[in-house]
């Protein structure tokens, strides 16, 4: 079975291409750390890890989306910015959601759009 790991950007913050790739990054060292020692992890990082970066309009489309994967029991890490560059500290800008089985994640994250 294939697994993935979706990354989940708001686009009504205005950042950067740098800035999204580090957002981006983040959610997902966070959510590879948060996932050590589990079997999920394992076979991701076997298929090779496997990643899709999503858009949502807002926080609260963010937020939902959360929601859905956690009540999936899918594992999830935010992110939110220390408010050094371009938004202020304390902004939730984007989630992970994963690692774990791709029909799982695509099950909550398959209606949203490719970054």
């Amino acid at each position: 079975m294939s697994t993935k790991m979706a990354l989940i950007v708001r686009t009504d913050l205005d950042m950067g291409k740098g800035k999204i790739a580090a957002q981006a990054a983040h959610a997902a060292v966070a959510a590879t750390l948060a996932s050590l020692g589990t079997s999920q992890l394992d076979a991701w990082l076997d298929d090779g890890q496997p990643k899709v970066v999503l858009r949502v309009p807002n926080e609260e489309a963010l937020l939902t989306i959360r929601a859905a994967a956690e009540a999936a029991g899918l594992p999830t890490e935010q992110v939110e910015d220390a408010g050094r560059t371009q938004v202020s500290a304390g902004t939730l800008t984007c989630c992970a959601v994963g690692p774990g089985l791709a029909a799982e994640i695509d099950a909550v994250t398959g209606a949203l759009s490719l970054l």
